[in-house]
Formats: C-alpha cells, structure tokens, sequence
C-alpha cells in the first residue's frame, strides 16, 4: 500500500483537542519503558492511567518501573499496582531478556514526589471506565491479568470499554514456546476470559511486531533530541540491541508498535478474524487460533494486524519521544533535562 508521506505533527494541533481517553496496562521490560515514553509524548491520548502487571518481571518491579518512568519524564498521570500473581495454575517463568530489574543495564533514580494510587489496578480501570461512559480504550502490552480480575469483579465493565489494544499472540509460532507469545502464554486464562468478553479488540501479534525491529541509527536518533526522554530511549535501546549481539532476542519495539497501532491505524493493515486462546491442553496452552475473515461473521471478536509499514512507524515514533518537550501532559514542573 501506498501512501503519502505526511509527518504526524502536520495534525498534532487537531489531535491534542481531540484525546481519546486511555489506559496503559504493561508489564514493564525494556521495550515497554521506550513504549511508554512514547505514550508520554505522542500526543494523541488522555492517558488515565498507567497500571502494572506482572510478566517480564515480577510485580513489584513493573510498578516501580512504572512510577520511576514517570517521574523521571516529569509526566504526571496515576500509576497503579496490579495483581501480584497470574489466573493461570500451571507453571510459569519470568522473561530473562529485560535484565533483572525490566530496564536491562538502565538505572534511573528513584521516585521521590510521586506516589502509587490507593486503588489496584482492576478497581482504577472499572473506575475510569465509569467516568469516561463508554469511551475509555485499552492499551495492554503484557498478560491480561489486570483485565480479567477487573471483568470478573465488575461484570458491566465490558459494556463501558470501547476497545481493546493488546500486544500479544500469533499467528504462527510464539517467541517463548514453539506455539506460543509470552504475554498470552503467561496467563492464557486471563486472555480466553478478555477474548470471549465480547469488547471490540485489536490483536498486534508476533506477525507484526517481529518485523518491527529498531537499529543503531534509531538510538542516534533518539540521542539527537538532547533531552532526557530521548537519553532514556537511547539507552534503553542500547542494552536491546547489545542483547542482539549476544545472540538474544533482537530490539524488537513489540509494544511500540501497539502504541503506534493504537494512535496512527496506518502503521498496520488489519483483518477481521475469530481469535481464541487455547487453556485445556497443557501441551499447548497458550497458544492463539487465529480465524481470518471467517465466513459466519457472528464469530468475529477481533481485528488483527497482518502487515504493517515500518517507516511509518519508524518516524511516528521518533516524533513521538521529541515531542516530549513540549507536550502539555508532561508536567512543566520537572526539569526535562
């Protein structure tokens, strides 16, 4: 597909007057920290809040990721810890690819002025939900634990989301397990309880993301802006792409690209499709049947990602971390530098 090559700033000043409301529910790695300092900058978003899962790391760790960032960005959204454990009984390990802290080699100080919010994350998600009448969307990008806890407690809350982002799954292969993607293998039971909840969802799956891979100019970029997001950036990207060279997984933006997907639609190209989860047998839990474009179209639950365009994506988000500096969201009462 073909497309005219437009910078994203061109609508920034119509966007800002238009943010869709959002929470970003992550299980903060390396690639979910760049994911977030995007989020921060991109301008396209209300973001509501920030909430924690456990996935690459443990809980406390995402969540003290999560709140470091956002000070450290002078980004002043709510930060909330989420469930310590996942819905799924079976056995499972935390990512070794994000170092042990999720931030691989990075260290930023700790938060001093922020302060994780008195509610866990189900209980800010139904909340916000509430507040926004229907017009809250997700943006998951690790397991969906935080999700299905807040479905079961609140059992109109799936009438109250308008739609569901979630990095995760595949259609062919996994990245963990031979037939499996770590975020849905994690929890596969958190995932058949969002997939079946009949919310509108919008899959960016290993087809995609794995072809979504940054290299040392994008961290020259990122180093160009001279500002404290793109320092963090950079070196994020710096640990991702040393991991590479030691024969590890590559710097792969996985939740950027579902941030992207979520904000600017023609980062990817997306089917309609029946999508599941599969959590009887052991052998293959976790593993996403992907149906496109089934013929009884009472089955579709979902869009998913089958293609994207790099560049696109690539340039959106740049501009994204540079917008930083200036976006209104981030609160002017940190030094940026």
């Amino acid at each position: 597909m073909e497309f005219q090559e437009r910078s994203i700033a061109e609508d920034y000043e119509h966007i800002v007057q238009n943010r869709r409301p959002l929470i970003i529910d992550c299980d903060t790695g390396t690639d979910d920290a760049i994911m977030l300092i995007a989020a921060a900058g991109c301008g396209v978003f209300d973001i509501r809040a920030v909430t924690s899962a456990v996935g690459n790391v443990s809980q406390e760790n995402t969540s003290k990721n999560n709140l470091d960032i956002a000070e450290y960005l002078g980004w002043d959204v709510p930060v909330a810890r989420g469930a310590y454990k996942t819905m799924y009984a079976g056995k499972r390990t935390l990512s070794t690819v994000h170092g042990a802290t999720g931030l691989g080699d990075v260290t930023i100080p700790g938060a001093k002025r922020m302060q994780f919010e008195e509610e866990r994350a189900p209980e800010v998600i139904y909340r916000i939900a509430k507040e926004e009448e229907g017009n809250l969307e997700l943006l998951v990008t690790g397991p969906m634990t935080n999700i299905a806890i807040a479905l079961l407690l609140y059992p109109d809350l799936k009438d109250l989301i308008k739609r569901i982002t979630f990095m995760g799954g595949a259609m062919e292969g996994g990245n963990v397990v031979p037939h499996a993607e770590f975020n849905i293998w994690f929890d596969p039971v958190a995932a058949n309880i969002v997939f079946t909840s009949g919310i509108p969802l919008l899959m960016i799956g290993l087809d995609v993301t794995e072809r979504a891979s940054l290299i040392d100019d994008d961290r020259k970029k990122f180093m160009s802006f001279n500002t404290r997001a793109g320092d963090l950036a950079a070196n994020l990207l710096a640990f991702m792409l040393k991991r590479e060279d030691n024969g590890l997984e590559s710097a792969y933006m996985h939740d950027g690209l579902a941030l992207a997907a979520c904000a600017d639609p023609l980062c990817v190209t997306t089917k309609k499709a029946h999508i599941r989860v599969e959590v009887l047998n052991d052998a293959l839990s976790g593993k996403t049947y992907v149906e496109l474009d089934p013929k009884d179209e009472s089955k579709v639950n979902a869009q998913v990602a089958v293609d994207l365009y790099f560049h696109r994506f690539r340039v959106w988000l740049h501009e994204a971390v540079a917008r930083i500096r200036n976006d209104v969201q981030v609160a002017a009462k940190y030094d940026l530098r």
